[in-house]
C-alpha cells in the first residue's frame, strides 16, 4: 500500500465514497463487531449511512488499492488503523470469503459469476471514447479520470453489471434514479442554487458531492429549499446512436473493470 503512511486532505470523490463505504452495509450490521469494523464506521460514516447491499468481492490487494484511493482523498485514519480495515475489508468481502449464517433470503452475499470482459483493440477504444465525449456522457459521468461526479461512477461498471444490463440502460433507461444515486437541489437563505448528489442527510444536515467533486455540507435550518430529485435525466441513445455504435460502447463499457476509483 503506497500510500497508507499518511493521509492528504482532498475532498472524497463520488466513486470513493460509494464504491468504498456501500460495500460493508450488509456485514457492518450482521457480523460481530472487530477492530476494523468499528474503525471503518468511525472513518467512513460521517458523511453517510452504512445503508446498503453489495455483491462486490476483491482480494486483499484490491481493497489495498480501495482504502489508498480513500486516503489519497482525504479519509482521516493511521496507519494501524487502515490496516485494521483491509483486514475486515479482506475477511468479510475477501474473494474466498464466507456467506454470513444470518445473511437474508435473497441478498447478494456471494456475486454472480463474471462474463469474461470484452477485449478491444486501439481503434475500437479510441472510437468508444470518442462515442462518450461527442454524446455528452461526460457531462453526468466520470470515466477514465475525465468527467462529472454528477451520475454514476463508470470506471469500474463491467466488474458489476452485464453487457446485456449496460446496453439497457442505455437504450431504456429507468425512469426512477436509485436512492444512491440520487441528487437534490439546495438554496441556500442567500438565494444560491447548489445541485449534488445527495450523500447523506440527517434531520439536521444534508450532505451532497457537487459535479466538480467537492464535498458539501449544509445545516437544513439554513436552507430555503431542499428538493430530492428521483427522476433519471439519462435519454435513451435507442435513436440517437447507429447500432453499431451501441454495440461498441456496450462493449468499451462492458471491458471496464477497475478497481482504482478516480
Amino acid at each position: 500500500m503506497n500510500h497508507l503512511s499518511g493521509s492528504r486532505k482532498k475532498f472524497l470523490s463520488a466513486g470513493a465514497i460509494l464504491g468504498f463505504t456501500f460495500a460493508l452495509a450488509g456485514h457492518a450490521q450482521s457480523s460481530p463487531e472487530t477492530p476494523g469494523q468499528a474503525t471503518f464506521q468511525r472513518t467512513c460514516s460521517g458523511c453517510h449511512s452504512i445503508t446498503v447491499v453489495t455483491s462486490r468481492r476483491l482480494t486483499r490487494a484490491g481493497w489495498e488499492n480501495v482504502v489508498d484511493t480513500m486516503v489519497s482523498r482525504g479519509a482521516q485514519a493511521t496507519p494501524d488503523e487502515l490496516q485494521q480495515i483491509v483486514s475486515y475489508l479482506t475477511a468479510n468481502l475477501g474473494v474466498d470469503s464466507p456467506v454470513p449464517k444470518n445473511a437474508e433470503p435473497g441478498e447478494a452475499s456471494v456475486p454472480a459469476p463474471r462474463q469474461s470482459a470484452p477485449v478491444l483493440d486501439t481503434s475500437q477504444i479510441a472510437r468508444a471514447k470518442e462515442l462518450i465525449q461527442t454524446n455528452g456522457c461526460l457531462s453526468c459521468h466520470r470515466v477514465d479520470g475525465n468527467g462529472s461526479y454528477a451520475g454514476p461512477y463508470l470506471g469500474d461498471i463491467g466488474a458489476n453489471h452485464t453487457a446485456e444490463q449496460i446496453h439497457a440502460s442505455l437504450v431504456s433507461p429507468s425512469k426512477e434514479l436509485t436512492p444512491q444515486n440520487r441528487s437534490v437541489q439546495l438554496v441556500t437563505q442567500d438565494g444560491t442554487t447548489v445541485v449534488g448528489k445527495l450523500l447523506n442527510q440527517d434531520g439536521f444536515s444534508v450532505q451532497v458531492i457537487d459535479a466538480s467533486g467537492n464535498l458539501l455540507s449544509f445545516e437544513k435550518a439554513n436552507l430555503r429549499d431542499f428538493t430530492i430529485i428521483t427522476a433519471n435525466s439519462m435519454p435513451s441513445y435507442a435513436h440517437k446512436m447507429a447500432p453499431e455504435d451501441l454495440s461498441l460502447i456496450t462493449k468499451y463499457l462492458g471491458s471496464l473493470t477497475s478497481t482504482t476509483l478516480q
